[in-house]
């Protein structure tokens, strides 16, 4: 268990090293992230009574806080870890070897079947895995920088929180969201139980 603890750590912090030195490479340097105001801000609610349907969605549907955290620190924490958790790249359906076979086989007919297919496929399951490839390592991210996580229904955490799984959504609807998100991780103590990682 402690290996398996070291090796996340290892591997989290060189996935956000990776990040911040594409960050400076295309910017000349590291641009200071900026902080919007909470001013203005409506905690969104997190008071419900869980069904066995909500607590079987907590893998998906959750919310993150850490005692004794600035808003400006969890924006910070919340916007590093989501740029490390939106690189996900887990795409399924035909490469290169299998658009190949296909023309070989079944001649260009069979290329643009394949190629159609593959992208049914990928939209079909490749952007569930994306979703939930997202959602682990956001979840490693922040449970490494001592956030602890909280169950929420679907509806509620629809209210300040997006998917991604065919598209990044746009920076305005995301900045929105995180912005909630930080204020929920630094606000008052959630009074439901801890899941853990």
């Amino acid at each position: 268990m402690h290996r398996w603890k070291v090796a996340r750590a290892l591997l989290v912090a060189c996935a956000l090293g990776t990040v911040t030195l594409a960050t400076s490479e295309s910017a000349g340097a590291a641009e200071p992230l900026a902080i919007p105001s909470p001013e203005g801000l409506t905690m969104p609610k997190l008071e419900f009574t869980p069904t066995p349907v909500d607590e079987g969605d907590y893998d998906k549907y959750f919310y993150f806080h850490r005692a004794n955290t600035t808003f400006a620190q969890a924006y910070a924490d919340i916007k590093e870890c989501d740029a490390l958790a939106s690189g996900s790249s887990i795409y399924l359906g035909g490469n290169e070897g299998v658009m190949n076979n296909a023309v070989m086989q079944y001649g260009m007919a069979g290329a643009i079947g394949g190629a159609i297919g593959s992208a049914m496929v990928d939209a079909i399951f490749g952007s569930a895995a994306r979703r939930a490839q997202r959602r682990a390592n956001l979840r490693n991210c922040m449970h490494f920088k001592d956030y602890q996580r909280f169950g929420l229904s679907h509806d509620l955490w629809s209210e300040f929180n997006f998917e991604e799984g065919n598209g990044r959504k746009k920076e305005g609807v995301r900045n929105d969201a995180l912005a909630l998100q930080a204020l929920v991780a630094s606000g008052p103590a959630p009074k439901t139980k801890e899941l853990g990682l």
